[in-house]
């Protein structure tokens, strides 16, 4: 009964967290016409407001720093200043700042990590708004344009737009399927924003959002309670009255987390930082001044992370069966096909409508179970001590390397693929599968779907091999390649900040070492480079020391235009088919560079 018991209020608790997640679904805001007005206002000249972008640092390298700010100094708006805040108070900030002509600031200590770094920033400055990046988050052109229109409307107080990533996280990377499978994230920042803005229940995420300078100081500067300064920061605006808009484009990108281990303990933190909420002035059930639909949103973040212990209790359920005999259902399996199967495809449709293709049911029931250890601990250390973990800066640096596996995150994930394989053989031995038809086929049933998506699991705790530290986007240009007293012309296959693979419209022999790129359409020429390697009727170029103004062009072209990062939901069949053949495709040990 008791085993029974606790798998019925975790799959309650499951729909539970499911039912809260469409209810956000229901209705979604577009803003864009919003944001077509603010942006003719302000080529008008009609609405000029000063603006603060705040970029801050901790302990990023400085080639990642250096084309954030730059492409901040990209953006079409007048009346900007750029502030570098550097909390490690690091010498090469500073010149980092002196070479591309931008204000830098440091402090004395690091207290209140992020949060603190941009208290630290506010009395020293005096823009109207402020904008904020985080390190490794680049904007386009139009950021401001489109965005600070919305202030027009005094109740305003923030205007949040998506986080996208021009790199893939690890889950895609590692499972090989950048070209089939969505961001772990864009659910969130696609689809259920939106849906959260049409109750004023936006949540900050920490970058790319621009919030009025006074009314963030009529909170009383960027929350210090939590490790979610963010998410503390869009509760105390709206309990304070303010309107928090959620403008649905994708207007500047940033890097995810590529490596497992760092995109564990990203989403672990975060966890840790939702829940201490519940012990802060910013608990969104307590705090005065919300209404009762922003408060069933923002308690909804609670209950998702709340959500992992049932996630990591039914990768275990089955086990409960198999081993000791305790039954998790009392029906037959004639029973299980009769309901579950029509709830389960009805499910399926009912949230690939509503998520308007933005993931799919499958990879949502994988993310929450490779997630389940790690964030299940995380949730019950959060619960009994929730401030005794401090705030961690989540590496995004990419490194090349040979592919290796993760043991901290692989380790639960392999015990208990074991234990279901070594279950099902004892239930065999000791006659489970005779005495018990029913019972048994319902726990092999759950064992054989946890078998599954463990050895996927397994699959992406294999960081695959990084064969260059820049990411490379596909670009097609015509392009001049020179060396010496000759040349080659051709066009680019790929395009990145340190490097061009490039296909000559002739084979020539000689191109060795130093060289020159010239790239006519986006005005670039005599970019200094060398021949790094010629195979297969390709030459990849590695560009050794740009000027500055190259460096500004480059910049601009990859992650500054307009419209750059816009793209359409991928195919629902195509991600259900590659979930299927990315277990039996084993990307990280056959196929990865």
């Amino acid at each position: 009964a008791v085993v029974s018991i606790l798998f019925f209020v975790s799959e309650l608790f499951i729909h539970f967290r499911i039912a809260l997640g469409n209810l956000s679904l229901l209705r979604l805001t577009d803003r864009t016409a919003a944001a077509d007005d603010s942006q003719r206002a302000v080529r008008r000249g009609e609405y000029l407001p000063s603006v603060d972008v705040f970029v801050p640092t901790y302990s990023e390298p400085v080639e990642m720093l250096r084309r954030t700010i730059i492409g901040c100094q990209a953006m079409d708006y007048p009346r900007k200043t750029i502030y570098l805040l550097d909390d490690q108070r690091r010498p090469a900030m500073r010149t980092l700042a002196r070479e591309l002509g931008c204000e830098y600031f440091d402090r004395p200590d690091n207290q209140h990590a992020k949060a603190g770094n941009l208290n630290h920033a506010l009395p020293r400055t005096g823009g109207e708004f402020i904008v904020c990046f985080d390190a490794d988050f680049v904007p386009c052109r139009n950021f401001i344009e489109r965005t600070v229109g919305f202030f027009r409307d005094p109740d305003v107080a923030m205007v949040q737009t998506p986080q996208n990533f021009f790199n893939e996280d690890a889950v895609t990377r590692n499972l090989g399927l950048e070209k089939s499978l969505e961001d772990e994230q864009r659910l969130c920042f696609r689809t259920l924003q939106p849906g959260r803005d049409s109750m004023n229940a936006v949540v900050c995420h920490g970058s790319c959002f621009v919030v009025r300078r006074s009314a963030l100081e009529a909170i009383g500067g960027v929350p210090t309670e939590t490790i979610t300064e963010d998410w503390a920061t869009s509760i105390k605006l709206q309990a304070a009255g303010y309107k928090i808009r959620y403008l649905n484009e994708a207007l500047s990108a940033g890097m995810s987390a590529d490596k497992c281990g760092e995109f564990v303990q990203q989403r672990s933190r975060w966890a840790q930082g939702t829940l201490q909420a519940i012990f802060a002035s910013t608990n969104p059930l307590t705090i005065p001044g919300l209404d009762w639909k922003q408060r069933l949103m923002h308690f909804s973040g609670i209950v998702y992370y709340l959500g992992s212990l049932s996630s990591l209790f039914n990768l275990l359920a089955p086990l409960l069966f198999l081993f000791f005999g305790p039954h998790l259902l009392s029906m037959t399996v004639a029973e299980m096909v009769f309901y579950r199967l029509p709830f389960t495809v009805g499910f399926y449709l009912l949230y690939s409508w509503l998520s308007c293709g933005t993931r799919s049911p499958l990879w949502t029931e994988f993310y929450e179970a490779f997630l389940a250890p790690s964030m299940g601990l995380t949730v019950l250390r959060s619960l009994f001590k929730p401030f005794g973990a401090g705030f961690r800066v989540t590496d995004k640096t990419i490194r090349k390397g040979r592919f290796a596996i993760n043991r901290r995150v692989a380790l639960p994930f392999a015990d208990l693929l074991v234990a279901h394989l070594l279950g099902i053989a004892f239930a065999v031995l000791t006659g489970r599968h005779l005495e018990e038809p029913d019972a048994f086929g319902i726990a092999t049933y759950f064992a054989a779907l946890n078998i599954g998506i463990l050895w996927m699991c397994l699959l992406v705790s294999i960081d695959v091999a990084q064969p260059t530290p820049f990411v490379r986007f596909a670009r097609q240009h015509s392009c001049l390649v020179t060396w010496e007293d000759t040349g080659v012309a051709g066009e680019t296959i790929y395009l990145s900040e340190g490097d061009v693979v490039f296909k000559p419209a002739r084979m020539i022999a000689g191109a060795t070492g130093a060289a020159f790129i010239h790239l006519p359409e986006l005005g670039l020429h005599d970019v200094p480079a060398r021949v790094k390697a010629i195979q297969n009727g390709t030459w990849t170029l590695e560009i050794t020391d740009p000027t500055l103004e190259q460096r500004r062009v480059l910049i601009s072209s990859l992650f500054c235009q307009p419209r750059r990062w816009d793209r359409p939901p991928r195919s629902e069949m195509a991600a259900a088919w590659e979930y299927l053949r990315a277990g039996v495709r084993m990307y990280p040990l056959a196929d990865s560079p």
